[in-house]
């Protein structure tokens, strides 16, 4: 089956900022499995907390509203996971059926996070305690939305993993936005991204599974906040207050049907 995690491949592996490589990954996953949130969670042994980053629609929880590494251990799907060693994409509601069941605790964090039970988790670091994503839906996920999890699961962790290895190596010299920079949402940030990598509002669209109308909504909030007039200002200017990675020396920055301004 092919699927919208292929298509990625390429424009994951040459991303060099980390945020729009995860953003790229996840909107693939919840473009093929109908899902509407994406969050990769990652559980260390050692470490008292949990790192949680969160894409998709729907409710933002503030930090401290996220879950600490406690809660999440009390996760069916965690406590599934750690006991039985299943490393297949798995619904919680598979979890439950095998009883690992669902605790009043965990339902009062999804109560917090204003996200439904109807949830599926992917391993991506097997060798780790937790490390994956787990895809939330508003309604009950089919085990035939699993299908593209399945046939690309070595794929998926393969390309988690290099995300992973660039974070790690741009956690040396990370990039700080500047003190004007802007405040744009996830989905904002996406399409800010994408434009900086020549696509236009159609090739947005496609990859992000809107109409080309509502990705010129989100362009014309960037244009409002970034106080830009056309594509490439707005890209210049998410490259001085840090929201985009700086040109390399002697590059120019790309227009907006994909070619090298000259």
């Amino acid at each position: 089956m092919h699927g919208r995690i292929v298509d990625v491949v390429a424009d994951v592996l040459n991303e060099q900022d980390v945020a729009m490589a995860r953003a790229l990954l996840a909107e693939a996953m919840l473009a093929d499995t109908d899902t509407e949130m994406a969050t990769r969670v990652s559980v260390r042994a050692g470490q008292p907390d949990a790192v949680l980053r969160i894409h998709g629609h729907g409710f933002r929880p503030a930090a401290e509203q996220l879950p600490c590494a406690a809660e999440i251990r009390a996760h069916p799907l965690y406590r599934y996971r750690a006991h039985t060693g299943d490393t297949r994409p798995t619904r919680l509601e598979d979890a439950v059926r095998a009883g690992w069941l669902l605790g009043e605790a965990t339902r009062r964090v999804f109560e917090t996070l204003q996200i439904s039970a109807h949830q599926v988790e992917v391993t991506t670091a097997p060798g780790r305690e937790y490390d994956g994503w787990t895809l939330i839906a508003p309604s009950p996920i089919r085990r035939l939305q699993l299908r593209p999890l399945e046939e690309h699961a070595r794929l998926l962790r393969g390309l988690d993993s290099h995300i992973e290895l660039l974070a790690r190596m741009r956690a040396l010299a990370p990039a700080v936005p500047a003190a004007d920079a802007p405040l744009l949402t996830p989905r904002e940030q996406t399409v800010l991204h994408l434009m900086h990598a020549g696509r236009t509002a159609a090739a947005i669209g496609t990859h992000l599974g809107v109409s080309p109308r509502t990705v010129h909504k989100h362009q014309e909030n960037l244009y409002r906040k970034l106080g830009a007039c056309d594509r490439l200002g707005a890209v210049l200017v998410g490259q001085r207050t840090g929201l985009l990675p700086s040109p390399v020396a002697g590059e120019e920055p790309v227009a907006a049907g994909g070619a090298r301004r000259v």
